[in-house]
C-alpha cells in the first residue's frame, strides 16, 4: 500500500511540474511525510524525477530559453548548492521554512490582489547581478529541499518575464542545476537501492503523465496561468508552514 501511494504521489508531482513548470517538491514532500516515508529517500526520489521531467520541458520550450539568463542563474546555483546541503544536514530547518512559507503566502496574495484590482507592478531587479543572487537562493533551496524552482518563479514574476520565457528558463535551469543537485544528494548519502527501484517503477509511467500535462497546459490561457502560479505560491506557502 505504501509503495502504491509513493508512486501515486510522485506521478502527481510530475504532473504539477509539467503543467505549471515548478512545484513538484512542494506538493510531494509534504504528502510523502504524511505517509511517514523516509525523508532522505523522498529527497533523492523527487530530485531525480525533477531532473527527468525537465528534459522534455527543455525540448518543448527551447525557443523561449534565454541562454544568458540561464547561465547566470546556474552559476549562482552552483555556489548555493553546498550551502543547502549544509543546512539540511546540520541546521534546524523550521525557522527557515516558516520564513519562506510566510513570504510565499504574502507575495502570492499581494500579486493576486493587484491583478484583480487591475494594477500592474513595474519590472524589478533589472540589474544582471540579481540573476546570480536568485541562482544562489535557488541552489540552496534545491539541494536542501528540492525547491529550486520557487525562487526562480518569484524572481521571474518580479522581473515580468513573459509566461513562455519563464517556462523555458525554468526548465533549462532545472535541467542544468538538477544534475548538480542529484549528484550532491548522492554524495551526501541520500541515495539507496530503494530509490533505484522506485525510479524503475515511476519513470515508464511518465510517458503517460507528461503528454497529459502538456495537453492541459495547451488549454490554459497565459493570463489565467499567471493567476494559477500566484495561487500555487499561496498554497505551497501554506503547505510549507504546516509541514515545518
Amino acid at each position: 500500500m505504501i509503495l502504491f501511494l509513493v508512486v501515486l504521489i510522485a506521478l502527481f508531482g510530475a504532473l504539477v511540474r509539467t503543467v505549471f513548470g515548478f512545484g513538484e517538491a512542494l506538493v510531494t514532500m509534504p504528502l510523502l511525510a504524511l505517509i511517514s516515508f523516509d525523508l532522505n529517500t523522498s529527497v533523492a526520489l523527487i530530485g531525480a524525477l525533477g531532473l527527468i521531467v525537465a528534459l522534455p520541458g527543455v525540448i518543448r520550450y527551447r525557443v523561449h530559453i534565454n541562454v544568458a539568463i540561464v547561465r547566470r542563474l546556474v552559476i549562482g546555483s552552483i555556489l548555493g548548492v553546498p550551502v543547502g546541503i549544509f543546512l539540511i544536514k546540520y541546521v534546524d530547518k523550521t525557522i527557515i521554512m516558516r520564513i519562506l512559507s510566510v513570504f510565499l503566502m504574502v507575495y502570492g496574495s499581494y500579486c493576486l490582489i493587484r491583478i484583480y484590482r487591475q494594477k500592474t507592478n513595474k519590472p524589478r531587479f533589472q540589474s544582471l547581478f540579481f540573476d546570480y543572487v536568485a541562482g544562489v537562493i535557488s541552489g540552496v533551496m534545491g539541494s536542501a529541499y528540492n525547491s529550486h524552482g520557487v525562487p526562480i518563479v518569484v524572481y521571474g514574476t518580479l522581473k515580468k518575464w513573459p509566461v513562455m520565457e519563464l517556462r523555458g528558463i525554468l526548465q533549462a535551469h532545472f535541467l542544468c542545476i538538477g544534475i548538480l543537485v542529484v549528484a550532491s544528494q548522492a554524495i551526501a548519502g541520500f541515495w539507496s537501492m530503494e530509490v533505484f527501484e522506485l525510479l524503475a517503477i515511476v519513470t515508464p509511467l511518465l510517458f503517460l503523465v507528461i503528454p497529459f500535462g502538456n495537453w492541459l497546459t495547451d488549454h490554459i490561457d497565459n493570463a489565467l496561468m499567471i493567476k494559477y502560479v500566484y495561487g500555487l505560491l499561496i498554497v505551497f506557502g501554506m503547505m510549507l508552514f504546516i509541514k515545518s
